[in-house]
């Protein structure tokens, strides 16, 4: 059955760099909900803004700890390219029936296939940087509204 899923984005939150071994911190910690959401770790250079690692939570005040207590996914922050670093979380609104564990897979895959499919690089799987395959189309515009010219997908 297919979810039809509400979701509400939180402002950006800018994380502050540290010297220790943490790399970045986030002052507003225990204003986090505790309550099933996604999340995004990523960076803003000029008007742009681009995602660095996604990931899912059923306690997101709990699993952003765990995050920040990651060497490897904040040591990967800290190598991405330049630019300021934010973290940002969409909670949904679940729906009676619906299984938050179902909902916020779904909401990470579909963020996770977005980014890919804008041609960013995301930094999943305990920070590492995530293998995924780039396909360029040639052809015409009746190909294009099928498939467009560039599609980054993972495995």
């Amino acid at each position: 059955m297919p979810l039809n899923i509400g979701a509400a984005w939180s402002k950006p939150i800018k994380l502050t760099e540290t010297t220790t071994t943490a790399s970045y911190v986030c002052p507003k910690l225990t204003l986090f909900p505790e309550e099933p959401a996604v999340y995004v770790f990523g960076r803003e250079h000029g008007n742009k803004i681009a995602p660095i690692y996604i990931g899912k939570a059923v306690n997101l005040r709990q699993r952003i700890q765990q995050q920040f207590d990651s060497v490897k996914l904040m040591s990967r922050l800290k190598a991405a390219a330049t630019g300021s670093r934010f973290l940002i979380y969409c909670v949904p609104t679940l729906k009676r029936g619906q299984k938050a564990g179902k909902v916020v897979k779904v909401m990470e895959d579909a963020l996770i296939a977005h980014a890919l499919a804008e041609g960013h690089e995301l930094r999943q799987k305990q920070g590492t940087l995530r293998p995924n395959h780039t396909i360029k189309f040639t052809g015409n515009r009746m190909s294009e509204a099928i498939a467009g010219r560039f599609i980054r997908l993972r495995v």
